[in-house]
């Protein structure tokens, strides 16, 4: 079976991988036009997930991430007032996109093709890009992201509902802090909860993957409620321009950052507080739910954050859409009939969804985050 993949982030090459392992004719089409851009986004790898890198030699265990050996819980004042054995890997979303970019054939990965119009018929469906190219295939999956064209032809009236608050987050050289403080946050999940929100780090790979004390990025999390209002006015970047759902590093105004460090100010003890106003490009992530009654029509397909956005507390959007992608390639080998096994691989694949979902969710009111706290 020929299969084109819309999307060529986490999603999509592993999407891609899976189907490759099992024997299909695969191609990825990313509508970047070379290369992705560095999202800098620490993250944390699932167990199921780094086992099947190294079971498929995708990635040997040594260079997963960083380990938190240890959770330790602060106060007021910024001192520990609980540690306790954790054993977490973490990762960044680079570092993985390139562990799996360089895993699947470059001649299937294409750069430069944004999708603008899907047609299908009863045996083939066909993608036409922006840039006149048009490809035929038996079956089309969208890996395209929470803003995912795909989703937008099939199900137009499914759109990312925003939660209420927000993330800061920022990254910081290991080698730009003091001595001292890279020791209190090294090899540590760092959390501080206080009243409607927290603020959390642990330390990431270097810029290319580094991993050694010294070259590794401090990354720091920030959760914030914020009005529609108020996210109307964060969301207009430093050129003027009015963004969707986040804005990068480098691109939030001035008037945002100095909000940002007012309320490190106010609300963080020093160690924290000094972490904030120490980095250069802090950047934002809008936190919003979606979720779609269904992940096929016919013969195109949606999978991982652009079918179901998970909250970050999770820890699981990157294992959800590995799970989505395995539990897909499985289900088209062990079944003929198309629209047989795209049934079951849906319903498997929307209960397990909807389930961390609503787990988010819990985890949210439990900090008291989100729309109605504002």
């Amino acid at each position: 079976m020929k299969i084109i993949v819309i999307g060529g982030s986490i999603g999509g090459l592993t999407t891609g991988i899976a189907l490759m392992q099992q024997g299909f004719d695969v191609e990825i089409y990313e509508r970047s036009s070379a290369g992705m851009k560095d999202r800098g986004a620490g993250l944390v790898i699932q167990p199921e997930m780094m086992d099947y890198l190294m079971e498929h030699n995708i990635a040997p265990k040594a260079s997963f991430g960083v380990p938190a050996r240890q959770r330790q819980i602060l106060d007021e004042s910024g001192e520990p007032v609980l540690r306790y054995q954790n054993d977490t890997a973490f990762t960044s979303w680079n570092y993985i996109w390139r562990q799996l970019k360089d895993y699947f054939p470059s001649d299937r990965y294409h750069f430069g093709y944004e999708l603008e119009h899907i047609s299908q018929g009863i045996h083939s469906v066909t993608a036409t890009f922006k840039n006149g190219h048009a490809v035929t295939a038996e079956l089309l999956i969208g890996a395209d992201g929470y803003n995912s064209l795909v989703r937008k032809q099939f199900l137009p009236g499914i759109h990312p509902h925003y939660a209420g608050y927000v993330a800061y987050r920022g990254l910081i050289p290991e080698n730009e802090m003091t001595r001292e403080d890279a020791a209190f946050f090294s090899d540590k999940f760092s959390l501080y909860p206080y009243e409607n929100s927290h603020i959390l780090s642990y330390m990431v790979p270097g810029p290319n993957g580094e991993l050694t004390r010294g070259d590794r990025l401090y990354n720091w999390v920030w959760y914030l409620n914020k009005t529609q209002e108020k996210l109307d006015r964060l969301l207009v970047d430093k050129n003027g321009y009015k963004r969707q759902y986040s804005i990068p590093a480098g691109f939030m105004n001035k008037e945002s950052i100095a909000q940002l460090h007012l309320l490190a100010n106010e609300q963080l003890p020093a160690i924290l507080r000094d972490r904030v106003h120490q980095t250069t490009h802090p950047f934002l992530q809008v936190i919003f739910d979606l979720a779609v009654p269904k992940m096929y029509q016919g013969r195109v397909v949606i999978l991982g954050d652009a079918a179901f956005v998970v909250r970050p507390h999770t820890a699981s959007g990157t294992a959800k859409a590995y799970r989505d992608a395995i539990v897909l390639a499985n289900s088209l080998a062990d079944n003929d009939d198309l629209e047989n096994a795209l049934a079951y691989w849906n319903g498997q694949q929307t209960r397990y969804a909807m389930a961390i979902v609503n787990h988010g969710k819990q985890l949210a009111a439990r900090s008291k985050l989100g729309l109605e706290t504002v």
